[in-house]
């Protein structure tokens, strides 16, 4: 019996956020980014720390470097 894997891979984007800790909220808010399949995904893993501003994606092996976060 032939076993089909699925060729279909959803591709993975960095999505940016302005970003303030929910810990110091006095601190200046700063840039984000994390990689992810969905921007509902890299809210998840980030909402709980941090206060979120979306402001893009693009492809994650085109990003460029800012403080980032990847799963």
């Amino acid at each position: 019996m032939v076993m089909n894997k699925p060729t279909q891979t959803r591709p993975k984007y960095q999505y940016r956020f302005l970003a303030v800790s929910r810990e110091d909220r006095s601190a200046p808010p700063f840039r984000l980014c994390i990689d992810a399949d969905s921007e509902q995904e890299a809210r998840s893993i980030l909402a709980p720390y941090f206060i979120l501003s979306f402001t893009g994606q693009q492809p994650a092996d085109e990003g460029e470097m800012c403080k980032s976060v990847n799963s």
